[in-house]
């Protein structure tokens, strides 16, 4: 079964790591700035922006999603309902106006098998 998709409501990773980074990088000032004064609150600021880290990263919302895996929607996420159940290749649109098809490899990943209309 083939069915074509849209790739509205894609979510690209690049905001949730950039989230992670920013955090992480203003934990580790945070040290930084115990080293040189020695005051506590800035530990305990620090230990709160890496459990905030932690909570974030095992939060499930980002497992709901098909991983895109090559091509060029590489590390796309899209939602459970653009993949029925029972699909085998999915076609998606790109940005450019052409189309991607992608095979379903396990229960959250599409893998890029060629472009729309081309054998591969």
């Amino acid at each position: 079964m083939s069915t074509s998709a849209p790739l509205a409501g894609a979510v690209l990773p690049r905001r949730r790591s950039a989230v992670v980074f920013s955090l992480l990088l203003s934990a580790a000032g945070l040290m930084m700035l115990w080293t040189w004064t020695g005051g506590t609150v800035f530990v305990a600021a620090a230990g709160v922006l890496v459990a905030a880290v932690v909570l974030f990263c095992l939060s499930g919302r980002h497992r709901d999603a098909f991983e895109v895996i090559g091509g060029p929607l590489d590390g796309a996420r899209l939602p459970l309902a653009t993949v029925e159940a029972g699909t085998e290749i999915l076609l998606l649109r790109t940005t450019d106006g052409g189309g991607a098809r992608y095979t379903v490899a396990s229960s959250r990943s599409l893998v890029y098998r060629g472009q729309a209309g081309t054998s591969g």
